[in-house]
C-alpha cells in the first residue's frame, strides 16, 4: 500500500490539545483532540499538569499514526504562551507548568521593573511592558524566592513546547516567539538572552535553554518514542512557537493594513510590523517569519468568559452550539447591560492582574438572555478598543480582519464584530490555524520547505464567510454599550 506523507501539527492550548495531520499541500487528513483543565489550587494560580498533558498528546498522536495509510515526515509544535516548565537534567518536569493566566509573580514583576530608571526605560530596552504575562522571568524569580528546593533541582527552564520537544527528541530549546515574553530578551536584537538583563533578574544563563528560530529542527524522534508513537525514528521535529504566532504564520500574515484575530480562550488581535517599533500597550514578539515582528492586543478571557458563563450561570446549555443559537434571539445592546470580561485579570489595554469582572447596568428587568448577549458584546468591544489603540499608536489603518479559531463558528458573533469594528471580517474554513502553522514549521524542519519565506508554502487563505459591516439600528445600541465599556 502506498502511504500518504503527512505533517503533524501539535497544538497544546489552555483548554486542551489538538493533533492534526496534513498533506504537504495543506489538506487536513485527520484531527484528534482531548480536553484539559487549568488547575487553580490557590488564588492567582493557573497551572497545567504537564505530564497529563503529555499523555493526552501521545494518545492523540497514536490515534492518527495507527492509520497504516499515512507516514509522518515532520512534526511541529504550537503551545499556549508563556507556560513555564521547570525541568531537571533529564527534562523531567519539576511541578506543574505555570500558564500566562497565573498571577502569583506580580510582586516579582514590580520588583524587576523597579530595577530600571523608569517603566519607559525598561520598555525601550526589552520591547514589552513588565507584566507577569510578558515577563516570564518574574515567574522564574518567584520560584527562586519561594520554592527554593524546586529552584535548586532545576537544570532547564523552558516553555511548554520545550518540554514536549524534549519528550520527543531528547533535545530542547526556547523559540524566539516565547523568549519575546521573558523580559530577559531584547526584541530589537532577537538573537540570544541578554546578559545585562539576566544579571538584573538574577537568572543564571546556565539554567536557560538556548534560543532558536521557531522552524529550527530541534532533533529527530528518539527510537523509544518512535516505537511508542508509531512513527519512523529520526522524524524531524520543529521546536515551534507560541500558538498565536503559529496561527499568524499559518495565514502568511505580512500585510500592515490587515489585522488578524485568533478567537479562542483569549481574544487576540494582531498587527504586523516590519520595524522593531513597539508600543507597551501591546504584547510584542518576533514573528515566525524572520525580519518581522507582531504586536498582539490580547485580552485574557474573551472566549473563556463565554465558557465560564455556560458552566456557571447558564448551566442548562451543555453544548456551545445551543448557547450560540440562543444568542441569536438577543437584542443588540443587551438592554443596557455591559460586561467587563476580567475573570483572570486583564491584559490589553488595562494591564492589571487584579482587575475584576463586572456586570454593569443590571435591573429587575434584566434577563438571562441579556447576560448572554452582554458577554458576547464584551468580546466585540474589547477588539474594537484594541483596534482603535493600534491605529492611534502604531500608525496603521486596518480595513479588514482575518479570523481563525473556534470563535469564528458563531455567525452572530462574527457579524457583531464586523458591525462594532466597521470592517470586513473574513474567516477561514479551517479553525485550527495554530496546528496548521505548527505543521508547516515541521515541514521546514523536514526540508520540505526551504525556510519560512519559501513561496511554495501553502498558507491558509480566507475561504470561509466574509461578514460585511452594517449600520443597522443595532449599531447605535452597540456604540452606546461600547462607550460605557470604555468608561468602565
Amino acid at each position: 500500500m502506498k502511504q500518504q506523507p503527512v505533517l503533524l501539527g501539535i497544538d497544546a492550548g489552555t483548554s486542551g490539545v489538538k493533533v492534526c495531520a496534513f498533506t504537504p499541500d495543506g489538506a487536513l487528513i485527520q484531527k484528534e483532540q482531548s480536553c484539559i483543565s487549568i488547575v487553580s489550587d490557590k488564588p492567582g494560580y493557573a497551572e497545567i499538569d504537564v505530564l497529563h498533558y503529555w499523555t493526552l498528546i501521545q494518545d492523540c498522536v497514536k490515534r492518527i499514526t495507527t492509520n497504516p495509510a499515512i507516514t509522518v515526515i515532520g512534526i511541529g509544535l504550537s503551545t499556549t504562551c508563556p507556560t513555564i516548565v521547570m525541568m531537571d537534567s533529564d527534562y523531567n518536569p519539576l511541578g506543574k507548568g505555570i500558564t500566562y493566566l497565573d498571577n502569583r509573580a506580580a510582586n516579582e514583576a514590580q520588583e524587576y521593573a523597579s530595577s530600571f530608571a523608569s517603566a519607559e526605560a525598561y520598555e525601550n530596552l526589552v520591547g514589552n511592558r513588565c507584566s507577569v504575562s510578558t515577563c516570564s522571568a518574574s515567574t522564574m524569580m518567584w520560584i527562586r524566592n519561594h520554592e527554593i528546593e524546586r529552584w535548586r533541582k532545576t537544570s532547564h527552564i523552558g516553555m511548554l513546547n520545550s518540554f514536549i520537544a524534549a519528550k520527543l527528541t531528547g533535545n530542547s530549546a526556547i523559540d524566539t516567539t516565547q523568549a519575546s515574553y521573558s523580559g530577559i530578551f531584547r526584541l530589537a536584537n532577537p538573537e540570544d538572552w541578554d546578559d545585562d538583563l539576566l544579571h538584573v533578574a538574577g537568572i543564571p544563563r546556565g539554567k536557560l535553554l538556548d534560543v532558536v528560530q521557531p522552524s529550527t529542527c530541534i532533533g529527530g524522534v528518539t527510537r523509544l518514542m518512535a516505537d511508542t508513537l508509531h512513527v519512523v525514528p529520526g522524524t524531524p521535529v520543529a521546536i515551534g512557537s507560541g500558538d498565536t504566532a503559529a496561527a499568524a504564520f499559518a495565514i502568511g500574515f505580512t500585510d500592515s493594513h490587515q489585522a488578524f484575530e485568533s478567537a479562542g480562550t483569549s481574544g487576540v488581535l494582531t498587527f504586523v510590523l516590519d520595524k522593531p517599533k513597539f508600543n507597551p500597550l501591546f504584547m510584542n514578539r518576533c514573528h515566525v517569519i524572520p525580519g518581522l515582528w507582531v504586536s498582539h492586543g490580547a485580552n485574557s478571557m474573551m472566549g473563556g468568559a463565554i465558557d465560564w458563563l455556560r458552566k456557571n450561570v447558564l448551566t442548562e446549555f451543555h453544548d456551545y452550539s445551543i448557547l450560540d443559537e440562543e444568542v441569536t434571539h438577543a437584542k443588540p445592546g443587551a438592554h443596557g447591560v455591559v460586561f467587563l470580561p476580567y475573570l483572570a485579570g486583564e491584559r490589553c489595554p488595562v494591564w492589571n492582574p487584579h482587575a475584576k469582572a463586572v456586570w454593569y447596568g443590571m435591573t429587575l428587568e434584566t434577563s438571562r438572555l441579556d447576560l448572554l448577549e452582554s458577554v458576547f458584546e464584551a468580546g466585540a468591544f474589547s477588539l474594537r478598543q484594541i483596534r482603535d489603540i493600534g491605529e492611534q499608536h502604531l500608525g496603521i489603518s486596518i480595513d479588514s480582519i482575518i479570523a481563525v479559531g473556534n470563535g469564528t463558528k458563531s455567525t452572530r458573533w462574527c457579524q457583531m464584530k464586523a458591525d462594532v469594528l466597521q470592517v470586513n471580517y473574513a474567516t477561514t474554513s479551517f479553525a485550527d490555524a495554530s496546528a496548521y502553522g505548527a505543521a508547516l514549521m515541521g515541514g521546514i524542519a523536514a526540508g520540505l520547505f526551504s525556510s519560512p519565506l519559501d513561496p511554495s508554502i501553502p498558507f491558509l487563505k480566507p475561504d470561509g464567510k466574509t461578514y460585511q459591516p452594517t449600520l443597522s439600528p443595532g449599531y447605535e445600541s452597540y456604540m452606546q454599550g461600547y462607550n460605557i465599556y470604555k468608561a468602565l
